[in-house]
């Protein structure tokens, strides 16, 4: 059994369609985070998470979903069990659920990656909440009072700001230069309106790899919008009533703590895009006896020398959370 450090280190990060050629800032990454376990989201081709495993002293754990965008694990302590959890009824992707070895007893870690479909809006919430209710059930027949449930929620934290504003400025840059349609991040467009896209006489724009993979396929006709939208407070506050939030507020409803908020009350914590933060989508949530134990919780890369890495590894910055242990 693993000898009990002075704290316990869990993080989650979406990695962004397998990692792609991103492999190299993922590990910079995952070295700088030095976590002792670590929940990963969208992987593909399992090998290159194998093989940072190797490199870095973890133990991987893959667990498949049933079409694509898998999930993994790195843990460097002890593993007692671990399970996924691959129901299409109740989700289209899976949920690993893994138990750790401590000294004082089992911890065990639930990885959720909910439904995305932003396109859907508030219809595509029912869909995310009927696949965390069946994590939560899980959770509840093994460790009741000892885990965590964390990954991308795709939802929003009831009260928090979106940089609204901000994004829609990207945006109507990237359309004016036809970035959006070059890179296939525009949908179709009618015949009838093509010759109005990419017209605007822009300057001619690159997107960075990272953001032609995350950026999500948007509506063509939302496109000419973002030009008329005021930017500001304002638009913030009614494009961030139209976010999906039900997710976040049944977890806290069910007395699950979300562990970022617990130590940060205020302030905007984005962990989306990493090529313009705008949203805060991925959570670590403890069980409340968990989180007495909390001692820090943060969103990784954000600033310094390490955003540079972050921006070229993924779209998602990661999370992490220390936890005090029991002495031996």
């Amino acid at each position: 059994m693993l000898d009990l450090m002075r704290r316990l280190r869990i993080a989650t990060y979406n990695i962004l369609s397998g990692g792609g050629t991103r492999w190299g800032a993922i590990a910079e990454m995952v070295q700088a985070m030095d976590a002792d376990v670590l929940a990963l989201q969208e992987i593909e081709d399992p090998r290159p998470m194998y093989d940072l495993a190797e490199r870095l002293g973890y133990r991987a754990v893959f667990g498949r979903a049933p079409r694509f965008r898998h999930q993994g694990l790195l843990s460097r302590l002890p593993l007692r069990e671990w399970r996924n959890h691959q129901d299409p009824r109740a989700f289209p992707r899976n949920s690993l659920e893994v138990s750790l070895e401590l000294r004082d007893g089992p911890l065990t870690i639930h990885t959720v990656h909910l439904t995305a479909a932003f396109q859907r809006r508030g219809r595509a919430e029912p869909d995310r909440l009927r696949e965390l209710r069946a994590v939560r059930e899980q959770a509840s027949e093994g460790s009741p009072d000892r885990h965590l449930i964390l990954g991308d929620f795709n939802s929003l934290a009831p009260g928090e700001r979106i940089d609204a504003a901000g994004f829609l400025s990207l945006l109507s840059d990237w359309r004016r230069s036809g970035a959006l349609e070059r890179y296939g991040t525009l949908g179709p467009v009618p015949a009838m309106r093509q010759a109005g896209v990419g017209a605007g006489g822009g300057t001619e724009l690159e997107l960075s790899p990272v953001a032609r993979e995350g950026m999500p396929r948007l509506p063509w006709v939302l496109q000419p919008l973002v030009e008329f939208v005021p930017k500001g407070e304002a638009t913030d506050l009614v494009v961030g009533a139209m976010m999906p939030r039900e997710v976040v507020s049944e977890m806290l409803a069910a007395g699950y703590v979300d562990c970022l908020r617990r130590l940060h009350p205020h302030g905007d914590e984005f962990t989306c895009p990493t090529y313009h933060p705008a949203v805060r989508i991925d959570y670590l949530f403890a069980t409340p006896a968990l989180a007495e134990r909390l001692a820090d919780c943060q969103v990784v890369g954000t600033e310094g020398a390490l955003a540079e890495v972050a921006g070229r590894a993924s779209d998602h910055f990661p999370v992490m959370a220390d936890f005090r242990l029991e002495p031996s």
